[in-house]
């Protein structure tokens, strides 16, 4: 399984994918919609995917599978 984080950074929040370079964003809800975004891509290309994401203090609040929807 991939693994996709959502973690505060100074100024901002981070997405960083299992692929590229980490994605940079102002507000944690948009960092979050980001990495539901990518996770869903990645699981319709049969990639099975996970998002964790950490509240503002860098504490684990979620996490959330996507799988193949024809698994």
């Amino acid at each position: 399984m991939q693994l996709i984080t959502v973690k505060p950074i100074q100024g901002g929040w981070a997405v960083n994918p299992f692929e590229g370079l980490p994605l940079m964003f102002l507000t944690g809800g948009r960092a979050e919609q980001k990495a539901r975004e990518l996770a869903q891509r990645a699981a319709r290309l049969g990639v099975p995917t996970e998002v964790r994401v950490h509240d503002g203090s860098g504490q684990l609040v979620g996490q959330i599978p996507y799988y193949d929807a024809e698994a």
